[in-house]
């Protein structure tokens, strides 16, 4: 058995085998953190989203600029 990084806990050799590190909670947990930081917010009509990692840029989005 492969023990996590993070806690020591024995995890699957099988999610070793995938190249984790961290066992399952440890690995959520992690994941969550990281995604906290994202925003993804539509950018203009037909264009889609944008992943937005600053908040400076999500303030400037979808603002009208007089022509």
């Amino acid at each position: 058995m492969n023990k996590c990084n993070n806690c020591g806990e024995e995890f699957s050799p099988k999610r070793a085998a995938l190249g984790y590190t961290l066992c399952l909670p440890c690995g959520d947990k992690s994941a969550r953190s990281e995604r906290a930081g994202w925003c993804v917010a539509p950018v203009a009509h037909k264009q889609g989203a944008t992943l937005v990692t600053d908040k400076s840029q999500l303030r400037g989005l979808n603002k009208v600029v007089p022509t």
